[in-house]
């Protein structure tokens, strides 16, 4: 039983540091993706103050999330050593 406990809520490997890793990839990737477009089409339509504040609102919460998976890597990595 002590070793099913062990193997459910045990530390895992620093291999799993790198899960960390490709979620700020995937949310610096959604960030640039998001942006992008969005400031080219609010450029290219004229679009007004209203619209590039929804554009910062959206845009800070993929930042937040790249930051954060960036910062749990960095902090896996660095206990793991």
């Amino acid at each position: 039983m002590p070793n099913v406990v062990d193997n459910l809520f045990g530390p895992l490997s620093k291999d799993y540091c790198i899960y960390f890793y490709i979620l700020s990839i995937i949310g610096f990737v959604l960030l640039a993706l998001f942006l992008i477009p969005a400031i080219f089409m609010g450029i290219a339509k004229k679009k007004g103050i209203d619209y590039y504040f929804t554009i910062l609102g959206v845009s800070f919460g993929y930042a937040i999330f790249y930051f954060q998976n960036r910062l749990l890597h960095s902090m896996c990595m660095g206990t793991m050593n």
